[in-house]
């Protein structure tokens, strides 16, 4: 995927910018997930500094912050060794960042960027130096959490910052980046891909429509990237799978499906959320052909076993159901007992077959 095809006219329009000298000393670039902000920004970033993304990390100008638990980003900085899991975690994360911005990625489950981040960036981003200084933000909605302490020291460094630096926040949601972060930032909203873009993008894939990956993928470029991966009989199996359980088909397929549903959070929350997101796009298109809404995905056999289910269960809450995932997703990695979230969920989401 290049960048520079897909938002183009983005990348046409900061390339001005820079040409001019025109660069701000902060800016907030958001947009919905899978837009390719963050490809966007290392663009902006390498015409900025002069640097190749391969020495992003090599640069000592280039600072970074993301989501992670405070521990992780006490044992980092209190490390002068590289050689720690702490430090190599990190790099793997950033270097995956760099090269694989299309891929869903977080440095652990932590929805927080502690305060001890901004302290620790704090601490080492007064020093002169004649060329520019970028700090990059991941996910900066998340400056918010946890009483906005990390916000309001980010703020007051903003609001005096060190001569000739550059703050690049990325936030896939605009309205929870605190309202004075936000007024002190150029915005750039960066799309949802034209439907030109995508459709060239999901006919490199042969196992799907592109109608169909339209439909299941809301042109997100993360989810569209995961479909390398599945083939028409995979995404059938997730959906028979949810559907085996919650109506107590057996024992066995309520435990299988339990413990896949364990073991694949453990191994990758982004494979975790991927599976829940095609069942919850399964229902949703069950609400469409219910409504007797016209729709071609070209996907025969998820067309025929969205019918079947509504047939049989023809009381089925579309919504209940729908929510009640989204309920057990937002909830699942701040429940000490796994196997009993799964089993609510399952025991809750029967209740919307009547």
């Amino acid at each position: 995927m290049d960048i520079n095809i897909i938002q183009k006219d983005i990348l046409k329009t900061i390339e001005k910018s820079v040409q001019s000298g025109q660069i701000a000393n902060s800016y907030i670039f958001h947009g919905k997930p899978g837009s390719g902000k963050e490809a966007v920004v290392f663009e902006f970033v390498k015409k900025i500094t002069l640097t190749e993304k391969e020495d992003f990390l090599k640069n000592g100008n280039i600072f970074f912050l993301a989501p992670g638990k405070k521990e992780f980003y006490q044992k980092l900085f209190k490390s002068k060794s590289i050689d720690t899991d702490e430090s190599h975690q990190w790099n793997s994360f950033l270097r995956n960042k760099i090269y694989n911005s299309f891929d869903s990625q977080s440095l652990d489950e932590s929805k927080n960027i502690p305060i001890e981040a901004i302290r620790n960036l704090k601490e080492n981003i007064y020093f002169k130096s004649t060329k520019r200084k970028i700090v990059i933000i991941f996910n900066a909605e998340y400056l918010s959490s946890g009483g906005a302490e990390s916000a309001n020291m980010l703020l007051k460094i903003i609001e005096e910052p060190p001569a000739n630096t550059t703050f690049i926040l990325i936030s896939n949601s605009l309205n929870k980046v605190k309202d004075t972060i936000q007024s002190r930032c150029q915005k750039i909203c960066v799309p949802i891909i034209d439907d030109y873009v995508f459709t060239d993008l999901a006919q490199i894939n042969k196992n799907f429509s592109t109608n169909f990956l339209k439909f299941i993928t809301d042109k997100n470029l993360h989810e569209l990237k995961k479909f390398d991966l599945y083939d028409e009989e995979h995404v059938l199996d997730i959906i028979k799978n949810f559907f085996n359980a919650i109506r107590y088909k057996n024992a066995e397929s309520i435990s299988n499906f339990s413990n896949e549903i364990i073991k694949m959070y453990a191994n990758s929350k982004t494979d975790f959320q991927h599976n829940f997101l095609i069942i919850k796009k399964f229902i949703k298109y069950m609400i469409i052909i219910k409504s007797n809404t016209s729709i071609d995905i070209k996907f025969f056999e998820f067309h025929e076993l969205a019918e079947i289910i509504n047939k049989k269960y023809g009381e089925l809450d579309h919504v209940m159901l729908i929510n009640e995932i989204d309920s057990f997703i937002s909830s699942f990695d701040r429940n000490a007992n796994s196997s009993i979230s799964v089993m609510n969920m399952i025991i809750n989401s029967n209740k919307a077959l009547n």
